[in-house]
């Protein structure tokens, strides 16, 4: 099935009750992050692959990187790359998503889409990237603690860092919060500036949180007494 949208072609191969959803989510929720990195639309229409067989997605993953079992979206040849629902929740990591989490995905994937429109340089950056397609997504991930963190692990074996995608997010998190758009959006069109900066950067980070948990355990011993 392929399906037109002003910037984007839907192709499915197995009928999908949700296409309707993920249509109103192409069409009105990616307007926030093409003004988040400032682009007034994509250069080219792109298309949004959904796999209804995960042999496939496998297929498609092993063509570039090996593949694992988390894996359900991706934008490695440029395109928005998706394993269908059903088929997600066959998977132990993803047996518990729902509708909303596999269109999270798909703005999580649009974010990566944007962001290398804008500068394709990820070497040693995965984290960065990760860290604004989670919290542009809204996959808020709770509890996270960056003392348990390795960053130089981080930075350069993503892939195999236990908590990774939570990781990138608290620092995502604090880097929007700290700078603010027009200063992360800096980042993005000059890498090299990141990675100057990115060891003070989680240091900071760190310690933002440290002192955040003692104020939140200095509030919670006021309140019991």
């Amino acid at each position: 099935m392929k399906v037109e949208l002003d910037n984007f072609v839907i192709f499915t191969d197995k009928k999908l009750d949700y296409l309707e959803d993920i249509e109103r989510t192409l069409n009105n929720e990616t307007k926030e992050i093409l003004n988040f990195f400032e682009l007034s639309a994509l250069k080219e229409k792109k298309n949004v692959v959904i796999y209804g067989d995960i042999q496939k997605y496998k297929s498609h993953i092993e063509q570039t990187s090996e593949y694992q079992e988390w894996m359900c979206g991706d934008t490695d040849d440029g395109n928005i790359n998706l394993l269908e629902l059903s088929e997600v929740q066959k998977t132990k990591a993803h047996k518990n998503d729902t509708l909303e989490t596999f269109l999270q995905t798909i703005i999580h994937e649009f974010v990566h889409v944007c962001q290398q429109e804008v500068k394709c340089d990820y070497e040693g950056l995965i984290w960065f990237w990760e860290a604004l397609a989670t919290n542009l997504s809204k996959q808020e991930r709770k509890n996270i603690d960056l003392q348990n963190c390795d960053f130089d692990k981080l930075k350069n074996d993503f892939s195999n860092v236990k908590n990774g995608y939570g990781y990138a997010y608290v620092l995502g998190n604090y880097m929007l919060e700290t700078y603010g758009q027009k200063k992360v959006l800096d980042y993005v069109k000059n890498p090299d500036k990141l990675r100057q900066d990115e060891d003070n950067i989680f240091e900071s980070a760190k310690k933002a949180q440290m002192n955040q948990e003692k104020n939140k355990d200095c509030l919670e011993s006021v309140e019991m007494c």
